[in-house]
């Protein structure tokens, strides 16, 4: 049975499929047939990736392995997908389409419930982006510069950047912080996932911590 009291969010800073080290951290006290939901879209998604996902959590000995897209499929069987899910995972691809479709409404709500009730939730690029209560749209994501938008609110006092180093994001993560006014920002590299269990962080690879106008490097 999982452990209801632990509340995990795994932010990756690249696209899916996730490390074996966050398969197995995310899957703790699961299972093998834990139902396991990968969330994308299917203009502007991370469909490609549902195989290699699949085939991940298989050989990690996980037999349930369901993706739904959000924009192609009716939102009650989205929402239903999402209560029953046990782990949920929430794709890279277009991030103001994520917000759309994920950050808002009876979804947004069904998100919040799962977490709170012990579902671990990881994120992927604009998967990760729209966990925090603080989202930070990069100028390299969307038309009309550093943008920002309320998220999931599942993460307090920050914003993130994904890709920060492959993006060179140290300068848009800097001006977040300043538009959101939030205390601290966390730059995530693409093999990199910033991890929030009970809302304590944790660091798998390499993230850059950005507050009071500096960058500190932290290497896990």
């Amino acid at each position: 049975m999982m452990n209801k009291k632990v509340k995990k969010i795994i932010l990756g800073g690249g696209t899916p499929p996730p490390s074996k080290e966050i398969i197995d951290y995310a899957t703790e006290g699961l299972s093998s047939g834990a139902r396991i939901l990968y969330l994308t879209v299917r203009v502007g998604g991370a469909v490609k990736y549902q195989e290699q996902c699949r085939q991940l959590f298989y050989e990690a000995g996980f037999t349930h392995f369901e993706t739904i897209c959000g924009d192609d499929v009716e939102k009650e069987i989205l929402i239903k997908a999402i209560q029953s899910a046990e782990l949920i995972l929430i794709g890279s691809g277009n991030t103001l389409k994520y917000h759309r479709i994920y950050s808002k409404g009876e979804v947004k709500k069904v998100l919040i419930e799962a977490y709170y009730s012990g579902v671990p939730l990881v994120g992927f690029s604009a998967g990760s982006l729209i966990m925090p209560e603080t989202m930070l749209v990069s100028y390299k994501d969307n038309l009309f510069g550093i943008r920002v938008k309320k998220g999931l609110g599942l993460v307090t006092d920050c914003v993130i950047s994904a890709h920060y180093s492959k993006w060179r994001e140290h300068r848009m993560l800097r001006a977040g912080l300043k538009k959101a006014k939030v205390p601290i920002g966390y730059g995530i590299n693409d093999d990199s996932y910033l991890v929030f269990e009970n809302n304590r962080p944790r660091f798998f690879g390499t993230i850059y911590i950005e507050r009071n106008h500096q960058i500190k490097k932290s290497l896990v």
